[in-house]
């Protein structure tokens, strides 16, 4: 009897392992896929997460502007999305202007952002006293322009203005308003 079921066992395990040897000459050479349990989110992939991001970009060996970021998600598409975000701009005469706003987008490859509102306006502040509030703003980093189609101030020593649609100089000395023009001219 104990003969009779070690044969058995036997056999049930040279069957087995018969099976697993035809199948692996079977398949091999073969690459196989095994699907994923959790594939990966459609859209753009996350490469890095980061807390005090900074970029900056110079002119010939100085500064042009630099980027501060409270934090940053950084993703495969070269697209970086920022929150608390800073912008300072330095003129080669001088003149220094910084943006601010809540949260943006910036492609970490041009440099162009956008920047929008969550809890404050987006503000851009010169260094010789210009104060321009809005909703959104969008710069191109090469062209040291920025412009947006929201309703805009624009507060200055020596002039008041607002409107609906704006685009600019970062520095404020070329503007360009689209609609509903006011200003107000001050001594």
């Amino acid at each position: 009897m104990v003969i009779k079921t070690v044969s058995k066992i036997l056999a049930v395990l040279l069957a087995a392992g018969a099976c697993i040897y035809g199948g692996y000459l079977l398949i091999r050479g073969t690459e196989l896929v095994i699907p994923a349990l959790f594939p990966p989110a459609p859209g753009p992939r996350l490469v890095i997460s980061m807390e005090k991001f900074t970029l900056t970009q110079s002119d010939n060996g100085r500064a042009a502007w630099t980027i501060n970021a409270g934090s940053a998600d950084l993703y495969e598409s070269k697209e970086a999305e920022l929150k608390d975000v800073r912008v300072d701009f330095k003129n080669p005469d001088s003149r220094e202007a910084t943006m601010l706003g809540d949260l943006g987008t910036m492609d970490t490859g041009s440099g162009n952002a956008s920047l929008r509102r969550n809890t404050q306006d987006v503000r851009i502040v010169t260094s010789d006293g210009y104060l321009l509030t809005t909703n959104s703003l969008f710069w191109k980093a090469g062209e040291r322009q920025v412009w947006t189609s929201d309703p805009f101030k624009l507060l200055g020593s020596e002039i008041y203005l607002e409107g609906v649609g704006i685009t600019a100089d970062v520095d404020m000395r070329r503007i360009a308003v689209k609609n509903n023009v006011k200003a107000v001219l001050q001594k």
